[in-house]
């Protein structure tokens, strides 16, 4: 049953993240949160690990000739410490704690797509949002609003943020995974019972490269705000 709602729930947020550049996480979490009672909010997270990882790496591969190198290496720096300081929260929070910090998290990146969707903010603030990009993609995996809010208009197009970022998850989701297995909290045999799952998520991340060179990404931003608002009262709500 886990298995079966992590693959429709991963396979429709990066079917969406394949069109718009981000968002599969969060739509994913959106989802599964709705679900809490047969998965918590850390297995949630390490299972989007694994397939956030295998999925990015994939959206990086179809579209590389978009790849923008000079973005990428702007966020390195800053982002790799924040995706340490990320995981050993992970890794020392209670699944309580990370629920109240994910819902206001994810409502939080709601309002700013809901109402702020246009508003770009000033480049003097492009080292925080790419050092806290950093810390919520070790914790939870979804940098990814950080990261675009930072370098919105250093990309030439659409199709270079989309693979810049994919680039950008799939490798500090290495170091993600790296760290987790040096604090031993990697368990192997949850990966053995999902491991399945990528693959009819990389024919729905197929269809979104397809959608992508046709669609306008308005409403899709609209239905991630929404579900995330959703998705971060039921982790608040969890919480108390």
């Amino acid at each position: 049953m886990v298995a079966l709602l992590l693959t429709i729930s991963f396979s429709i947020g990066f079917f969406i993240e394949s069109i718009i550049g981000f968002g599969g996480g969060i739509i994913a979490y959106s989802i599964l949160s709705l679900f809490s009672h047969l998965i918590n909010v850390k297995e949630m997270i390490m299972a989007g690990l694994y397939i956030g990882t295998c999925s990015s790496a994939y959206i990086a591969y179809t579209g590389y000739k978009h790849f923008d190198k000079k973005s990428f290496l702007k966020i390195v720096p800053l982002s790799l410490v924040g995706v340490v300081i990320g995981v050993f929260a992970f890794s020392k929070l209670s699944p309580q704690a990370l629920s109240l910090l994910f819902g206001i998290l994810l409502i939080s990146l709601a309002i700013k797509i809901m109402f702020f969707d246009h508003y770009v903010f000033p480049k003097i603030f492009q080292k925080q949002l790419i050092f806290i990009g950093g810390i919520s993609q070790g914790a939870f995996g979804i940098g990814g609003p950080f990261w675009v809010n930072a370098l919105a208009r250093d990309f030439a197009n659409k199709s270079a943020l989309r693979t810049t970022m994919a680039v950008s998850f799939a490798s500090f989701n290495i170091v993600r995974l790296i760290q987790l297995s040096a604090q031993n909290q990697l368990k192997l045999e949850f990966y053995q019972n999902i491991w399945w799952v990528i693959i009819p998520i990389f024919f729905f991340i197929y269809l979104g490269y397809r959608v992508h060179m046709k669609i306008s990404e308005t409403f899709f931003k609209k239905l991630i705000a929404t579900m995330t608002i959703l998705a971060g009262v039921k982790f608040l709500i969890h919480f108390f």
